[in-house]
């Protein structure tokens, strides 16, 4: 639509589950907040799920390293992850909005990535922690400036 838009997603850190009969009853451990406001979701999915560790080179923002689906016509900023659920701390997350220094929160995301303000291309460099991102498919050009 041509705004910027926060997005939150829990997951309480229960058991998931990998066969087809499963997934339903693991629906409830996730939750998506957009702008602040906690969303309807239907409980549907496009596979069974993985007990396996998920490895760097498939932890990616904005494509599916499977079959190259990409997430289209959208930028994406401001990129964090705790360690824990944070759910109960989504408005301080949200800050009605407004940009801020997400280490002043507390608890502090163990991984923060400002996609794009002060990093080099083409590394996405961790602001809290030591997991840099690389950039694929783009160049320095594909750095939005501004991003609020």
């Amino acid at each position: 639509d041509g705004q910027w838009h926060h997005i939150v997603v829990t997951y309480d850190g229960g058991t998931t589950g990998v066969s087809s009969g499963s997934l339903s009853a693991y629906y409830g451990r996730f939750a998506i907040w957009i702008d602040g406001a906690l969303q309807s979701t239907s409980n549907s999915h496009k596979n069974n799920g993985t007990t396996a560790e998920v490895k760097d080179e498939y932890f990616r923002i904005g494509e599916m390293t499977t079959n190259g689906d990409h997430l289209r016509g959208a930028y994406v900023n401001e990129v964090a992850l705790w360690h824990g659920d944070e759910s109960s701390n989504v408005a301080d997350v949200y800050n009605g909005g407004s940009p801020h220094d997400l280490t002043l929160l507390a608890p502090p995301p163990d991984h923060w990535w400002r996609m794009g303000d002060g990093d080099t291309f083409p590394i996405i460099s961790d602001a809290v922690g030591s997991r840099d991102f690389t950039m694929f498919n783009m160049s320095a050009a594909t750095i939005a400036t501004d991003a609020p």
